[in-house]
């Protein structure tokens, strides 16, 4: 694919597409419509076969060599690489297992070999997504109506990140507007010089149109978002490899207050080759290759938290279960088993001396530093809140 049709692609979700509402129903000029129309042609390939999935979206098993992601102008000649390799690690802390985790995917053989399951983008997606790119970084105060609650490692001269984990509780907060997310992500640099990926969970209407699941998702930007990057595999960059775990699916087992707790235990880690992976309870999903990054070599901090956007009306949706942190684990959001991959490799995990906390809207969410939990084995963080009128 030419450079400049790549470009396009990416930057239609970047850009603010003309939308106006009447009696709640988006309206698009036949432009767009015939603009939308080509670009979903482009996005979504020949599958070889296609899956009506019981949440109303369609997961197209594509040829794992003709993936959207390998027309990227940098992956052209990308060799596809089915597993990580990681040097021989040091451990600091083992995981205990304790809640159950919530399974998303397909039955097994769903997708015959040689193909992955890719989420079928939609025209309501591609509408949800271009208002969606700018509002995931917990790092700026440039992104009007988003707060956050979030802690990441302190950033050091001379010391980066290659890697960060947990298993983060899933909640179905009641959005009725805007976007709520848990999620855990490395970064570097800022503004437009901003690389990132990001992975977690999610709820928005607009995205769902407007069934409120919780989704599993990943993002990625070398830019801040001006003109690159994109959530799950609606643009080239992240390279699929699992056969039945896929981004942008949704969690068919959320937890309920004071009732049975389920969760999802995720990964984002840089192995020898500098590609970054994806795992999701042990499945590697796939990779965002080391070569589609300019920024990403020796990330500066790695964190977990939760970042909730206002919709035009100004009230902010919950975050995580909707409570705020306390010391009821049934209730209350949480990240438990939380690590991270120092520059050496060596997993390690966070102190209350090592951490920067970042909570912007205390009256309407909070995020704690509970330490070493023996019982949720492991460090743990405790996350959300109402959400409300929150300000700007």
């Amino acid at each position: 694919m030419d450079f400049e049709i790549m470009i396009l692609i990416v930057v239609l979700y970047l850009c603010l597409i003309s939308i106006n509402q009447v009696n709640g129903t988006q309206i698009i000029s036949k432009e767009k419509e015939l603009e939308l129309e080509r670009q979903l042609k482009l996005i979504n390939k020949p599958p070889v076969k296609s899956i009506q999935t019981e949440f109303g979206h369609i997961v197209d098993c594509i040829d794992i060599n003709k993936q959207l992601a390998f027309d990227h102008p940098l992956l052209k000649d990308h060799k596809i690489q089915e597993r990580p390799h990681f040097s021989q690690r040091t451990t600091k802390n083992a995981d205990l297992s304790r809640n159950r985790p919530s399974m998303i995917g397909l039955p097994k053989d769903a997708c015959p070999s040689g193909t992955v399951p890719i989420r079928r983008t939609t025209k309501e997606d591609l509408i949800a997504y271009s208002s969606m790119s700018n509002n995931i970084y917990p790092q700026t105060t440039e992104v009007p109506n988003l707060h956050r609650a979030v802690i990441q490692m302190q950033k050091i001269e001379h010391h980066s990140y290659i890697g960060v984990e947990g298993r983060i509780s899933v909640y179905n907060p009641q959005v009725k507007g805007g976007i709520s997310y848990a999620l855990m992500y490395v970064t570097n640099g800022a503004n437009d010089n901003l690389n990132s990926i990001t992975t977690g969970w999610l709820v928005s209407p607009s995205l769902t149109n407007g069934t409120g699941y919780s989704y599993f998702f990943t993002f990625w930007t070398i830019d801040g978002s001006k003109k690159t990057g994109c959530f799950d595999t609606a643009c080239p960059g992240f390279v699929q490899v699992d056969n039945r775990y896929y981004t942008g699916s949704p969690l068919d087992n959320v937890s309920i207050i004071d009732g049975p707790q389920f969760e999802i235990a995720l990964s984002i880690s840089k192995d020898e080759d500098g590609n970054w992976w994806i795992t999701r309870d042990g499945n590697r999903i796939g990779y965002y290759p080391a070569a589609i990054f300019n920024n990403l070599t020796e990330p500066e901090t790695v964190g977990w938290g939760g970042i909730a956007v206002s919709p035009p009306n100004g009230i902010s949706p919950p975050m995580g279960s909707g409570i705020f942190p306390d010391d009821n684990y049934h209730h209350t959001s949480q990240f438990r088993s939380v690590q991270y991959r120092n520059s050496s490799g060596v997993l390690d995990v966070p102190q209350a001396y090592t951490i920067d906390t970042i909570i912007d809207s205390p009256n309407c969410y909070l995020i704690h530093f509970l330490g070493y939990i023996d019982m949720l084995g492991g460090y743990t963080l405790g996350f959300g809140g109402p959400g409300g009128n929150c300000g700007i």
